[in-house]
């Protein structure tokens, strides 16, 4: 507990030794991201909707996988075939021990071909 307490009370002094500290956004919404050779530098985030896509089985979708992910994980995915999906899913409940029913792992199968899926290969 005592290692936690000292890097929250370290946090504050190291944004404040990058300089970046109550800095304000720029009017085209970047933020300073750094400052070299006294040039300062600026980005523009992408937004995001935060809105999950529609398709089959979104309900089950979201009631079994935002538990972990972000509303737009599933539109940072790749396009994989339903056969990668499964196995997909099927890691999800293994190897990291998400608590999705198995009757819902199919539906869920279904929603990701429907939004991120390709064709399998034959």
């Amino acid at each position: 507990m005592r290692h936690w307490q000292t890097v929250c009370a370290l946090i504050p002094l190291a944004i404040a030794a990058t300089g970046l500290a109550g800095q304000s956004r720029a009017p085209d919404g970047s933020r300073p991201a750094a400052v070299a050779s006294g040039k300062v530098e600026r980005i523009t985030l992408p937004n995001y909707s935060g809105e999950v896509p529609k398709g089959p089985n979104v309900q089950v979708y979201e009631k079994d996988c935002l538990l972990c992910h972000s509303a737009r994980y599933v539109t940072t995915q790749p396009a994989f075939s339903r056969s990668t999906w499964e196995k997909e899913v099927k890691k999800m409940v293994d190897a990291y021990g998400a608590t999705v029913p198995e009757s819902d792992q199919s539906k869920i199968v279904d929603y990701l071909v429907a939004v991120r899926g390709v064709p399998e290969s034959k």
